[in-house]
Order: structure tokens, then C-alpha cells, then sequence
């Protein structure tokens, strides 16, 4: 707690927040979710559960790995984003669903501009809250633990993770526990998994003016 100062405070909360309206948004624009929350979204959905509660437990699942083979890589922003942004991305569903209803078909130019907006808006949420370096979230912890144990490169193993979240939905489809509908998969999903990183860092170097290090 030594390295916690106001400002990396504030970037962890509002970071997350932000970054939960992104995700949010993310999934109004009915393009698909990055591959993890896409998997929380679909299996949730499948349960009957709500996505903060589900996306919660699985949380502190992943979050015992990291407390025994990742316990640098835990701070104030693990715990933030691991009981709070789930319920940050289930908060803004039910009101985006609760202005413009659940069914509503959105256009093909109105849904791309929506995925690039809500794109700019967690990406610029993300970064806000990696630049704070208070720990890590559970799930993105998965790659880096593996990454020190493993002659792998990150990128592989993140790719990999992520590939493994977008399995467990096609499983999931196919074994009908869910429908194609509640899939969350989409171009979103490739968008995120691969070209985020460029926009995370453009953002993080204006971040760091402010956040400091």
C-alpha cells in the first residue's frame, strides 16, 4: 500500500468504471465482447445468474491461483476490479437495456459506430487503470503467471487464454446450454483480442502524465 497515491487511487476506480461502461456499450452494440467477457456474459446468461455475481465467483476462483503463484502481481486495483467490474458492466446493461429495451435490432452503420465508440471508451478506461500498476485483474494475471513458467511469449499466452474463453462458449453453443443469440461472439471479439494493444498504449502514455508511476 506504500505506492498507492491519490491519483493512482483515483485511476483504478474511475479506470474501472469507465472501463465497465466501455464493456457495457461494448455489448449494445451487438458486435460481440472481448473473449472473457464474452464467456462471463454467455455462461451467466445460460445459469440464469447475473453477470456480476457469476463474473465474481469465477473471479476469486482465478484470483487463488494468483494469490499462490502471483502474489506481485496483487494490489488495491485487483481487488477493485475483481468485486467491482462486473457489477459495473451488469449496472450499465440493464440501463442502456432499460432506455432502449433488450430487443431492440440495431442497424449495421449505427452497431460499427457504437463498437468503435465503446471500443475508444474501455480502452481508454483500461489503460487508466493498468497505468495506476496496483495489481493486476485475476484473469489478466492467467498469460503473465504463465509467461514466467513457460519459454512462451506473452502475446501467445494471452492469445491462448483468450481462445480457450471464446471454447468454452462454442462448447457451450454446441452442447445447447446456450443459443447462438447469447453467444456474445461478433467482430468485436477479434477487434479486441488482437488490435487493442495499440490504442491501450496510445492512451497509457497520456495517462501517465497524471497518474505518475
Amino acid at each position: 500500500m506504500k505506492n498507492v497515491t491519490k491519483n493512482k487511487l483515483i485511476a483504478v476506480i474511475l479506470g474501472n468504471l469507465i472501463l465497465g461502461i466501455g464493456v457495457a456499450l461494448l455489448r449494445f452494440s451487438q458486435m460481440g465482447n472481448d473473449p472473457f467477457c464474452a464467456s462471463t456474459m454467455a455462461i451467466s446468461e445460460g445459469l440464469g445468474m447475473g453477470l456480476g455475481t457469476y463474473q465474481l465467483i469465477l473471479n476469486v476462483v482465478l484470483f487463488v491461483f494468483q494469490l499462490i503463484w502471483g502474489r506481485s502481481y496483487i494490489g488495491l486495483g485487483t481487488i477493485i476490479n475483481l468485486f467491482l467490474l462486473g457489477y459495473i458492466v451488469q449496472f450499465g446493461t440493464w440501463v442502456l437495456d432499460g432506455i432502449f429495451g433488450a430487443d431492440l435490432v440495431l442497424s449495421l452503420p449505427l452497431q460499427l459506430i457504437i463498437m468503435v465508440v465503446s471500443l475508444v471508451i474501455l480502452t481508454f478506461g483500461l489503460a487508466m487503470y493498468q497505468v495506476a500498476s496496483l495489481g493486476v485483474a485475476p484473469y489478466d494475471f492467467l498469460a503473465l503467471g504463465l509467461a514466467e513458467h513457460l519459454p512462451v511469449p506473452y502475446f501467445a499466452l494471452r492469445v491462448g487464454t483468450d481462445a480457450v474463453c471464446v471454447l468454452v462458449i462454442l462448447v457451450a453453443v454446441g452442447t445447447g446450454f446456450i443459443g447462438w443469440g447469447n453467444a456474445h461472439l461478433g467482430i468485436g471479439t477479434v477487434i479486441t483480442a488482437f488490435f487493442l494493444g495499440p490504442l491501450v498504449a496510445y492512451f497509457s502514455k497520456i495517462h501517465e502524465k497524471w497518474v505518475g508511476r
